[in-house]
């Protein structure tokens, strides 16, 4: 047992090691007087004392900075990304990451109550010097302030539309591209940074209906739904000091060939070839529930069903990733759909819990993750890498991954969106199980599809009852017919709108 004289020298030590923490660290600039507002709203949180030191939970900092998170469970382990920076922290432990850099602080974070604690007095300095080391992030919107693409106007012209897109800077050619699909014009700028609540539009009747914004960590995406097929070859950039201009060419300056073009392009898209994932398989069971029965089994049994109901009513191609009881890479999953020319691919699972008491049935669509059951259901179902020979291909899978994997597929992504919808609301009436709603996930199953994009967690095989009708032939039809009513809507409502008159 430590004698009186060191726990005296002990506590010496924490009090010096406080003292100059605070003083090198915690201590306002010159120029700042009062903390900010959430420093204000951090230390207002902090209701958790330990050894003289108030502790706030890392979800509050996250909420008080309006701030994206991601947590582990499994680890304690959260990260708080702000900008371009993110703040690693773990419980139990005095060492936060701040990008690749290690900050220590005098005392180390506690967990209480599903959450990591950080002590506030030292914390909130490391956050205030990320904020600065970012460079131009405001906590209080959650904004980029270094904007540099201030709006957009779209003017009818004799000959077409132009859309003028405000800069304050030259971008070079290299970092604008565009793309088309599906009467969507994009229009990414590598570097662009825009503020999305106060980015301007003004638009004029025509062709083109509405303009949306994303800011992403690396670049700028403007979205422009059009009322009306255009030729992607006909779109014309052009770069000035000040803006981005882009001109599309009315319907009158298309050639005859084109427009017999646009149509072949139009059938093209046509709901006709569907690819079914049915997961897990062979070394992989998939989840199991506590009766043993192995999600692979249950699932394969219902893409099956649906696949007859499909090429029976509907008379489509559909393609099984797997027919029978093997093991196919994630990565593999998806690579056939695109070498089938797959126009939907759906991915069929079963959900597990710790708690066996928690069921229903939810349906998910490539994201970051918004929940942290999402979350953890993403996680546990991209774990299947570890039966993979090549765990390497999976490493660059991380946040930033993800996201840049969404903005590739966002041509899909509201299809994707809007199907998972219709199928959470059939397998719903059809079943009668506890809706848990359509979600965002990072499911590398789903990364790389080109193409509308679901993946659906049909009920909880970690549930005994949903566990019972699970196995059974007569409610995996149900969930068939649910999924096979989702895609015969989605193939009424896309294919009308595909296929109407220019």
């Amino acid at each position: 047992m430590p004698s009186r004289d060191a726990k005296v020298a002990q506590g010496v030590v924490v009090f010096t090691l406080s003292f100059l923490f605070l003083f090198l660290f915690c201590l306002p600039a010159p120029s700042r007087s009062q903390p900010d507002d959430w420093e204000k709203r951090i230390l207002a949180q902090a209701r958790y004392t330990s050894g003289g030191f108030k502790y706030v939970p890392f979800q509050a900092v996250a909420e008080a900075l309006q701030a994206h998170t991601y947590y582990s469970t499994k680890v304690h382990k959260a990260v708080l990304y702000l900008g371009a920076q993110k703040l690693t922290v773990s419980a139990f432990n005095p060492f936060v990451l701040v990008g690749k850099q290690v900050r220590q602080m005098p005392v180390e974070t506690k967990f209480a109550n599903g959450d990591i604690l950080v002590p506030a007095s030292f914390f909130v300095p490391i956050v205030r010097a990320a904020l600065a080391a970012n460079g131009g992030f405001d906590v209080t919107t959650g904004l980029p302030t270094k904007v540099n693409l201030s709006g957009v106007r779209v003017e009818e012209k004799a000959n077409g539309t132009l859309i003028r897109v405000q800069t304050s800077k030259s971008f070079p050619r290299s970092s604008i591209s565009t793309r088309y699909s599906r009467r969507w014009l994009y229009l990414d700028v590598l570097g662009g940074r825009l503020n999305e609540q106060a980015f301007a539009t003004h638009i004029e009747p025509g062709l083109v209906k509405r303009v949306e914004t994303l800011q992403l960590s690396q670049l700028a995406q403007l979205s422009f739904h059009l009322t009306k097929d255009i030729s992607s070859k006909e779109v014309q950039v052009s770069l000035q000091a000040d803006q981005i201009l882009i001109s599309i060419p009315t319907k009158d300056q298309l050639s005859q060939e084109l427009l017999e073009k646009l149509k072949s392009d139009r059938d093209k898209w046509k709901i006709d070839v569907v690819v079914i994932d049915p997961g897990h398989g062979g070394k992989d069971p998939g989840a199991i529930g506590p009766r043993g029965v192995y999600e692979k089994d249950v699932v394969l049994g219902i893409a099956k069903k649906l696949k007859k109901l499909l090429e029976k009513k509907l008379k489509i191609k559909v393609y099984l990733t797997r027919d029978s009881d093997k093991f196919i890479s994630l990565k593999e999953r998806t690579k056939f759909a695109n070498q089938k020319q797959g126009k939907l691919f759906i991915s069929i699972h079963a959900n597990w819990n710790p708690n066996r008491r928690v069921r229903g049935t939810s349906t998910y669509f490539l994201g970051l993750a918004k929940s942290d059951e999402a979350l953890e259901i993403a996680q546990r179902e991209n774990a299947v890498i570890r039966y993979e020979e090549n765990h390497g291909a999976y490493e660059a899978f991380t946040d930033e991954h993800i996201i840049l994997a969404t903005m590739a597929q966002n041509a899909y992504n509201k299809e994707s969106q809007d199907f998972a919808a219709m199928i959470q609301r059939a397998i719903n009436k059809k079943t009668g199980l506890v809706d848990r709603g359509v979600k965002q996930a990072g499911f590398y199953v789903l990364v790389g599809a080109s193409m509308p994009n679901v993946l659906v967690e049909t009920a909880f095989i970690s549930n005994r009852k949903e566990e019972r009708l699970l196995k059974q032939a007569s409610f995996q039809q149900k969930i068939a017919e649910g999924i096979f009513e989702s895609v015969k809507r989605f193939k009424e409502k896309y294919e009308k709108e595909l296929l109407s008159e220019l």
